[in-house]
């Protein structure tokens, strides 16, 4: 059995992305993820638009799209273990997009073993995703080289800088993305409008949650002209720059705490888990998943 998040379609059955906005939107098609399972599947909603903390997660293997780390630091509290992989190497078609450009379906997992396994059935091209590597499939295992690793305290001192950009990148094309949840086409329509303003108005009010609704407005506001140059701009600026200021070529792994943000703004790949009592992230270069398992064998 394998759980997914209502946030990857799966013909005939609800996505909602854990939103009362989306409540009866009944998925036209399958994500692509979903057709390369053999398994059975297990629907389950988690935090609306990945926003929040998704409560006690069902188990394990579940596929889902976390951005902000929620996800991960639930898994790790509950003995599980998160694979974010390599942007671009599993296809997010059929994926109700959060932010678009962080956006990855990854695997809670018991362990690494069960998880790179599932990995390894997901990943490979899909032309129905225009931003993904070129290669069909992916084998993952460990690898024999031993991982050098970075030092912890570097990471950790980038740690608000990463908070501050994910927040202005994230919540901007969060915001963008859910705006076109008016009511008119498909998913919550509220009753009683007088017209049309009225129906927009109505509809986001019910349909979006607390914190979706700050993240629509705060998201707005950073791509409104005032503020586009000065905020959003900029942060794509500096993320292109942490980006070029990682040095694979002098270390394997970097070892950060799990709400690092790094391998999400970075699209590279991570893996997190519980190591003696402490929530650990493993972050590897890009298409270097393999690391990542070997790092996790050396130190288990």
């Amino acid at each position: 059995m394998i759980y997914i998040d209502d946030s990857i379609m799966q013909r005939g059955c609800l996505a909602t992305a854990g939103s009362k906005i989306l409540d009866n939107f009944i998925a036209p098609f399958d994500a692509t993820v979903i057709t390369r399972l053999s398994e059975k599947t297990e629907r389950v909603k988690l935090a609306e638009f990945g926003l929040g903390d998704p409560g006690d997660l069902p188990g394990s293997p579940l596929l889902c799209n976390d951005v902000f780390g929620h996800v991960r630091s639930r898994a790790v509290k509950q003995g599980l273990c998160y694979i974010r992989p390599t942007y671009g190497t599993v296809s997010r078609f059929g994926l109700i997009h959060a932010a678009s450009s962080m956006d990855q379906i990854g695997i809670v997992a018991k362990d690494p073993v069960e998880g790179f396994s599932l990995l390894s059935a997901i990943a490979g091209h899909d032309p129905n995703d225009g931003a993904m590597f070129p290669e069909k499939n992916y084998t993952y295992k460990a690898d024999k080289k031993e991982p050098r690793w970075s030092d912890l305290q570097l990471i950790d001192t980038n740690a608000d800088v990463y908070e501050q950009i994910m927040t202005i990148l994230g919540y901007a094309e969060i915001s963008n993305n859910i705006s076109r949840y008016d009511g008119i086409k498909f998913g919550f329509r509220a009753a009683n409008y007088k017209n049309l303003d009225d129906l927009y108005v109505k509809t986001r009010t019910e349909g979006f949650g607390l914190e979706a609704k700050l993240v629509s407005i705060m998201g707005f506001l950073v791509l409104t002209q005032d503020y586009y140059t000065k905020y959003y701009d900029k942060a794509l600026k500096i993320r292109r720059l942490i980006k070029e200021s990682l040095r694979f070529d002098t270390y394997d792994v970097i070892a950060a705490p799990a709400d690092n943000h790094l391998a999400v703004l970075a699209g590279l790949p991570s893996l997190t888990f519980n190591y003696k009592g402490n929530s650990v992230q493993l972050i590897a270069d890009v298409k270097k998943e393999n690391v990542l398992f070997s790092a996790w064998e050396a130190i288990k």
